[in-house]
């Protein structure tokens, strides 16, 4: 067995100087001459210094020139000259020639020699790009199967750096013996089928790498191998570097026409065929932004959508691209902004800024004028008076959180603001036939109204509110200059409300609470959770800690905007909870804090009514190897030869109005247990509901899982709650639970579906 170990190294050799072999010199600078020396190298290859004396020409430096393409990559320095040497893959040492010369003055020829390495193998590593490699693994003195790979550097290192080659070897093995045992097979049928990792024949690999990093260190390694996975030889390896992102050199040109108050035809014309992308942003936008940062956004953006499956090729573009976005703002400033980009998803220029755009007004055709004003300020909410001089304009009212607002002016946030009331006229926010035309709150003549209880919007205590009105006509466009009023909400102050509760409908599953507090005009906040929970928040005389009890609703239980759930007066509401629990209602006056101290009422809840109906289903299932049923029907099971494929009847009787059954793992992952697994039965989507049959593909041999089944009569009273757990096991012998493949999709029937873990 060779040197254990083999690494990359760093040899020169110097020998007897070589005297100049040929000099034209130029008369202004006096007799020149380039001394250099051959030089030896080992068999393993590495960087090679040549040291060089330019004579007669200070200042400048050589040019060299070699016809062999295993020395590569010169880099002519001040007094050296260094390149790299390949690993030599034969049994003999080889030689080639290096020309050093100054222009067309003076040059001299050296020889440089490459003995044979003492190595098993040698690795020779071609870079093709920033993406990519090819690496040639070669057995020099071993004759055998040998196992190869690349990995990034910083992992080879763990083991480099405590000379534990050893624990490389046994980590080596151990996956693969993962990876063989996930495909069914045995270590030696794995290994001799995969070309990507192993050289059954002993034969030299020219594998190419194309899933690489740019910019990143790696070690391509081998050693042998037998199939069994005996290790026959030491490890060799070596080092290598992906290249840098290449750049590209493409400009662009803008062509922007049609410009409407809402949309554009935006052409954009690279100088190449390179791949790019642009975007278009607002001026009010773009003012938080730079164009490195909108450039980092959209390409985060776009990583996503390739991370869920998307086409790369399909999103960036190459040649000329245009598009015509028909929901822009009117009277806005658009800047486009383009960069280079490879097929990898990253940026090959500096973003650039190729122009702008802006869309048409919607003019100001009214002169009508607002004269603004808050007779009454509460906690959470404000009194509105609005004077149009016109009565006849139609106009909205919108009092906005100073603190959303930020730096946008007066217009662009009465753009926006139209912008968002579209948006929600296009879902259908308002109700079906709901437009500008007809909302409810655009009005005439002069109006009161409440911000939140007429206008539906939010407010909290202490906060500044910008409100803004402007007029609107019957299509959204904006008719008026844009009047603004900025009114502070009053600060907190404590409140005497209390509250009453009553269990409107008992449910397992879903309560019916009713929360009645003692005053009708202030807001409240209430949440249902296990008392064990709350408990956690509890004082040592047993009351409730209001503050962090407070602080959790509003950060976990209202994900911060706890203003949208704040309610007025008395309510009923269904909530959740799971079946034989103590769970508590805690509730208290709200106004951007709690304005009273927490109230709690404890309820235990039913069990679930298991037994109550005659209803049930017989369920019969079947588990199949994948890999059975694609011999016999290869085009419907292709991809699934590693999966258990299981197949499911249902035969409900008389008294089922509706039945439910699905796979899902076992009980002990899910908190609720039981309680879970019912609305998860009952989701159509993911399970099997009301139907004769079903199927599941995708599920892992070796790995356990729950079936199961319950059916309810026509008044909604359930049956018997039926629970099994299964291993799908591929593998003959004890514990082998696989029935005989059959064609049961060769009569489908009409109700039933097929679905995927």
């Amino acid at each position: 067995m060779k040197r254990l170990f083999n690494i990359i190294t760093l040899f020169t050799v110097l020998f007897a100087a070589v005297e100049l072999t040929s000099c034209n010199n130029d008369p202004s600078v006096g007799e020149m001459k380039i001394v250099a020396s051959d030089a030896e190298m080992n068999g393993l290859g590495g960087k090679l210094n040549i040291p060089y004396t330019l004579n007669g020409a200070d200042g400048v430096k050589p040019s060299v020139e070699c016809s062999d393409s295993w020395i590569r990559n010169f880099k002519v320095y001040d007094t050296i000259i260094q390149c790299d040497v390949e690993a030599n893959p034969t049994k003999e040492a080889r030689s080639t020639t290096i020309t050093i010369f100054y222009e067309r003055y003076c040059s001299t020829t050296i020889t440089v020699t490459q003995g044979v390495a003492d190595s098993d193998f040698v690795i020779n590593v071609t870079p093709t790009g920033a993406y990519s490699s090819l690496v040639n693994y070669v057995p020099i003195n071993y004759e055998g199967p040998f196992f190869f790979l690349v990995v990034d550097k910083s992992y080879f290192e763990m083991y480099q750096l405590t000379n534990n080659f050893e624990a490389l070897y046994e980590d080596d093995i151990e996956w693969l013996y993962e990876l063989a045992e996930h495909y069914g097979m045995s270590l030696e049928e794995y290994l001799g089928l995969n070309k990507q990792l192993f050289s059954a024949d002993g034969s030299e690999v020219l594998m190419p790498y194309s899933d690489l990093d740019p910019q990143t260190s790696y070690v391509a390694y081998c050693y042998g191998m037998d199939l069994d996975g005996t290790r026959k030889t030491d490890i060799c390896f070596c080092e290598f570097t992906t290249e840098i992102i290449a750049t590209s050199d493409i400009e662009f040109t803008l062509s922007v026409e049609n410009i409407t108050s809402n949309s554009a035809s935006i052409t954009v014309t690279p100088s190449n065929d390179d791949y790019y992308y642009w975007t278009y942003i607002s001026e009010m936008d773009y003012a938080k932004y730079d164009d490195y940062a909108v450039m980092v956004n959209m390409i985060s953006n776009i990583a996503a959508q390739v991370a869920n499956g998307a086409d790369l090729l399909s999103i960036i573009h190459s040649g000329t691209s245009s598009q015509t976005p028909t929901q822009l703002w009117s009277g806005t400033k658009y800047h486009i902004i383009a960069w280079g980009m490879d097929s990898r998803c990253n940026a090959t220029t500096t973003p650039v800024n190729i122009g702008s755009f802006t869309t048409v007004s919607g003019g100001i055709i009214d002169d009508c004028t607002f004269a603004i004003s808050c007779p009454e300020v509460k906690q959470t909410d404000i009194l509105i008076n609005v004077k149009p001089s016109n009565a006849d304009t139609r106009y909205m009212i919108c009092p906005v959180e100073d603190g959303i607002c930020g730096a946008y002016g007066d217009e662009q946030m009465a753009q926006r603001l139209i912008n968002m009331e579209q948006a929600r006229f296009d879902e259908a926010f308002y109700g079906a036939g709901v437009n500008w035309s007809n909302a409810e709150w655009i009005f005439t003549g002069e109006q009161t109204v409440w911000g939140r209880a007429d206008l539906d919007w939010t407010f909290e205590a202490g906060k500044t509110y910008r409100i803004y009105v402007f007029g609107v006509d019957h299509n959204g466009s904006r008719t008026t200059a844009v009047a603004r009023y900025d009114q502070q909400a009053a600060e907190v102050e404590p409140s005497n409300m209390t509250f009453q509760v009553e269990l409107v409908q008992n449910s397992w599953d879903h309560p019916i609470i009713r929360v009645i507090p003692s005053v009708d005009n202030e807001y409240w906040v209430a949440c249902v959770m296990k008392t064990e929970y709350v408990d956690w928040y509890r004082n040592e005389d047993g009351t409730i800690n209001d503050h962090e009890m407070m602080h959790m609703l509003d950060e976990e239980y209202f994900d911060g905007q706890a203003k949208y759930y704040a309610k007025m007066g008395t309510d009923e509401s269904s909530y959740y909870w799971s079946s034989d629990s103590l769970y508590s209602l805690v509730v208290c006056g709200w106004s951007g804090t709690n304005t009273t101290r927490f109230f709690e009422f404890q309820f235990e809840t039913p069990s679930i009514p298991w037994n109550e109906s005659e209803a049930g289903v017989d369920v019969k299932y079947y588990l199949f190897n994948g890999a059975d049923l694609a011999k016999l029907e290869p085009m419907m099971w292709a991809g699934y030869e590693d999966n258990c494929i299981i197949y499911i009847e249902y035969t409900p009787n008389e008294q089922a109005a509706h039945w439910y059954g699905g796979v899902w793992l076992p009980l002990e992952y899910y908190e609720l247990g039981v309680d879970h697994l019912i609305p998860l039965l009952k989701n159509d989507t993911v399970s099997h509901v009301d139907q004769s049959w079903g199927r599941y593909s995708g599920c892992v041999f070796d790995t356990t899982y729950s079936l199961s089944w319950f059916a309810e009569d026509a008044e909604g009273k359930f049956g018997e709650w039926n629970y099994i757990e299964f291993t799908p096991t591929r593998t003959e012998g004890e514990g082998y639970n696989m029935s005989e493949p059959f064609k049961f999709w060769e009569n489908p029937h009409q109700n039933g579906t097929f679905m995927v873990l």
